[in-house]
């Protein structure tokens, strides 16, 4: 008889505990930033479009991609290659490697718009068919101290 009394203290139990975790875990959130983070700074940045051509652990299967890339872009008529941004750091040539561990990007741009990014990915993948649009934000200058 004493097993069947203590059931119900057992169940008030576990739901007293499970209650007291929700609220533990709750209030262990933390205080709320008070500046901005990395990832509202970054929000604020303007957006970029480029078009990615090839992804690649060689270093030299990317350069050899970029000398194409290259070439393929020159030969172009001026009324298709719409205008690079010119803010952003990577604009200085139209075709860029990217190195992030452990892959090089070939990359094409930066564009202003996804539009322009699309007309051109469209006009490169008869050369370059795992091209696609990677969407990118421009660099904030950090400020010098």
């Amino acid at each position: 008889m004493m097993l069947r009394s203590a059931r119900p203290f057992r169940a008030l139990g576990l739901l007293m505990g499970v209650c007291a975790s929700g609220v533990l875990f709750s209030s262990c959130s933390g205080p709320a930033p008070t500046s901005p983070t990395r990832s509202a700074q970054e929000d604020a940045a303007p957006r970029l479009f480029l078009v990615q051509l090839r992804l690649t652990d060689d270093k030299s299967q990317a350069a050899r991609t970029l000398g194409r890339a290259e070439r393929w872009w020159h030969n172009r008529p001026p009324a298709d290659r719409p205008p690079l941004v010119q803010a952003a750091s990577s604009a200085r040539r139209p075709v860029t490697i990217a190195w992030s561990a452990p892959f090089y990007r070939v990359r094409l741009g930066p564009f202003a718009t996804r539009t322009q990014a699309r007309a051109v990915l469209n006009a490169a993948r008869s050369a370059f068919p795992e091209a696609f649009i990677a969407p990118d934000r421009m660099e904030a200058s950090a400020p010098k101290r």
